[in-house]
């Protein structure tokens, strides 16, 4: 099978969340079919990994992302009906590689990761097409809005409507939609009735996240994630402000690490208050997860799945985890993590973990049975197959592509 897949990122190192997925995918695809890439990339750094890619796709088509460019697109697109998501990645430049692929080439299928790269293949409806919005990005719009002020709440709102009618377009348009929860898939089913959908989850590589027993700081926690994305922030100075100095007062000492990359002003200004700090970007969360005691993901805004939550869990660590942040995981509160939403609740959550090493080892133990059995990346991805075979009335793949060479042993994060 022919596969043209896109992504807003060139889909290589796994080191942030929609490069998670996507580096996996590609992988796993690869190695059965014959995969062309078409991405964007995330400024001049991120076009350096694209040689990576092209020993397992048969061609890659990207262009980088002008900032400058993007935002001023975003922000002249509030005065059209277009949503800003779109006008964001709307690069010429890849419409036009697009274009000469599809029209130059034959493929069986397209497979397009998140809304704002759907613009690319609109024009071409007598391909399949598969929309994997991984999480409905409409609806987090929504949640900016609830958390925000105006004039930004209108701003968000607005994004809301025009992002949710345009992904319902895509739904009804595509040949099938993909989320990655079971609460995703209720909620599209919902919103577009007669769509055809299905639950792809996300998994976590169980090799390079296993448990370290050596190394653990006395009374460490640790938060992983990009460090410029709105519910990153938002959440960490909320527990930095709200739960942090409740954690310090019944277990003095104790210290947070904040790791990611592009930290911002209001994040970098946490390493102010005693037992914080903020790494800035780091070759690999690993070693931060494994001197950890507990990982904390207080994410009060949040949908889909949290690489950030599986990575940490599937290292044996013990999570303290808001609702918004744990709901699509597959994970029983108070054996394989703690939620918690209320700051005084999660404090207390978290200290019970810092104050009992016993209680430390069973959830840890708990959380990495819980990653074995749920979040293998082969298992879930049989269903991406499933969806293909359906898509393209085929069950024969035409080649089998080595996709070792992809081999990837760094850690990465929301």
């Amino acid at each position: 099978m022919r596969i043209l897949f896109l992504a807003q990122r060139v889909p290589y190192p796994p080191d942030r969340g929609d490069k998670i997925t996507t580096y996996h995918e590609l992988r796993h695809l690869a190695a059965k079919h014959e995969v062309a890439v078409a991405c964007l990339a995330d400024g001049e750094e991120d076009m350096a990994n694209v040689s990576a890619l092209k020993s397992v796709a048969t061609s890659v088509d990207a262009v980088p992302l002008r900032l400058a460019q993007a935002r001023f697109r975003a922000l002249a697109a509030l005065g059209t009906g277009i949503p800003f998501t779109v006008a964001y990645f709307n690069e010429h430049r890849l419409h036009q590689q697009v274009a000469a692929r599809v029209l130059g080439e034959h493929f069986d299928a397209i497979l397009v990761y998140s809304s704002g790269m759907a613009q690319f293949v609109e024009p071409y409806p007598d391909v399949p097409r598969i929309m994997q919005f991984a999480d409905l990005d409409s609806l987090k719009w929504g949640q900016y809005a609830d958390d925000s002020r105006f004039p930004r709440s209108w701003v968000f709102r607005r994004e809301f409507h025009r992002l949710f009618e345009y992904e319902s377009n895509l739904a009804r348009t595509f040949s099938h939609s993909l989320v990655c929860t079971p609460r995703e898939l209720k909620d599209l089913v919902r919103l577009v009735p007669g769509a055809a959908a299905s639950c792809v989850s996300n998994g976590v590589d169980l090799e390079a996240f296993r448990p370290r027993s050596l190394g653990k700081l006395p009374a460490e926690l640790v938060f992983t994630g990009v460090m410029d994305y709105y519910p990153n922030v938002e959440g960490v100075i909320w527990f930095c402000r709200e739960v942090f100095p409740l954690i310090r007062r019944e277990v003095s000492g104790t210290t947070l690490t904040i790791c990611g990359s592009r930290p911002n002003v209001p994040v970098k200004s946490l390493a102010r208050i005693p037992g914080v700090i903020v790494t800035g970007r780091v070759p690999d969360v690993r070693p931060y997860l494994a001197q950890a005691r507990v990982a904390v993901v207080p994410l009060r805004i949040a949908r889909g799945i949290q690489n950030k939550l599986l990575e940490a869990m599937a290292m044996g660590l013990p999570v303290v985890a808001c609702s918004a942040a744990a709901g699509g995981v597959e994970a029983k509160h108070g054996r394989d993590f703690f939620v918690a939403d209320d700051p005084v609740d999660f404090a207390a959550a978290t200290v019970r973990l810092l104050s009992d090493s016993e209680r430390q080892r069973r959830m840890g133990e708990a959380a990495r049975s819980c990653m074995e059995a749920n979040y293998r990346w082969g298992h879930q991805l049989q269903r991406l197959d499933r969806v293909l075979e359906e898509v393209t009335g085929s069950d024969s793949p035409r080649v089998a592509l080595l996709a070792s060479s992809l081999d990837f042993h760094g850690g990465g994060s929301d």
